[in-house]
C-alpha cells in the first residue's frame, strides 16, 4: 500500500533515508555521517517540507520517494522528484516504479506540468527505470558530487506531464 507519509513514520523513515544513505552514496548528495547524527526533528522537518510516498507492508516502510512543488509562482508548474530509495529487502519487486507512477500521478492531480530529477551516471539501472516511464536527459553535471577522492557525475532529467 502506498501512503503519504507523515510523523506518524517518522522512525521507518528515517531508518529507510539511513540505510539508503549508507547503500548507495552516490545516489544523495547528503551524506550518511551528516544525518546519522540528527535528531527525529531534523526528519520530521523533511517530511512536513516535501510529499513523501512510502510502500507500506506491515508496517514496515518498503520504498519512498518526494515530490517537492515550487514555491514561487512563476515555477510552481514544476516540481522535483527526489529521496527515491527502494530497501535492500524489498528490491526487485517492481516497488520503485509502484512508487515513480504513484508520484507522478500525485504531480498531476496537483496540475503540475513538468517533474524533473537528478540521477547519478554510475546508476544505469535507475535512469533506464525513469527513462521506461518517459523521461529524458536534459543537462550532464560533472563532477557534481565529491565522495572522498572520487567524483560523481550527474544527469538531470525531465518529464512533461
Amino acid at each position: 500500500m502506498i501512503i503519504k507519509l507523515t510523523v506518524k513514520q517518522v522512525e521507518q523513515f528515517r531508518n529507510l533515508r539511513l540505510e539508503g544513505l549508507k547503500e548507495t552514496p552516490n545516489a544523495f548528495a547528503a551524506s550518511v555521517e551528516e544525518e546519522e547524527q540528527q535528531p527525529l526533528a531534523f526528519f520530521e522537518a523533511k517530511l512536513r517540507k516535501s510529499d513523501f510516498y512510502g510502500v507500506l507492508e506491515n508496517n514496515t516502510l518498503l520504498g519512498m520517494i518526494s515530490l517537492t512543488r515550487s514555491s514561487m509562482k512563476k515555477m510552481s508548474h514544476k516540481a522535483s522528484l527526489g529521496g527515491f530509495y527502494v530497501g535492500r529487502s524489498a528490491r526487485g519487486q517492481g516497488i520503485g516504479k509502484q512508487l515513480l507512477i504513484y508520484a507522478l500521478e500525485k504531480a498531476r492531480e496537483q496540475g503540475i506540468e513538468l517533474v524533473h530529477l537528478v540521477v547519478s551516471v554510475k546508476n544505469p539501472k535507475a535512469k533506464k527505470l525513469y527513462q521506461s516511464l518517459g523521461f529524458e536527459v536534459f543537462a550532464y553535471e560533472k563532477k557534481a558530487l565529491k565522495i572522498g577522492i572520487d567524483y560523481i557525475d550527474e544527469e538531470y532529467m525531465l518529464k512533461e506531464l
